[in-house]
């Protein structure tokens, strides 16, 4: 690994903790919004507004996770053809 265009070790371990730390983030924030829900449905509560914000919410945040995935397997794939 002498070319200059592949990441250190440690840039990839940076890169890998932000990668898991943004995605970290983004799944607190959709079971917590997912955890009110069920809690309102599980005690047989009519769905309210702010019951309907919080599944955006979480949708939001998966949709966010899902982008994340998406984009660092594309990153790590284009890193692992100039490795082969």
């Amino acid at each position: 690994m002498t070319d200059k265009s592949l990441a250190s070790v440690e840039e990839m371990a940076l890169n890998e903790r932000k990668f898991l730390h943004d995605l970290a983030n983004h799944i607190v924030v959709a079971h917590g919004m997912l955890s009110f829900v069920q809690k309102a449905a599980q005690a047989g509560e009519k769905l309210e507004e702010k019951d309907v914000e919080r599944l955006d919410k979480a949708m939001n945040a998966v949709s966010k996770m899902t982008a994340l995935l998406k984009e660092r397997r594309a990153v790590l794939h284009s890193v692992s053809e100039k490795v082969i």
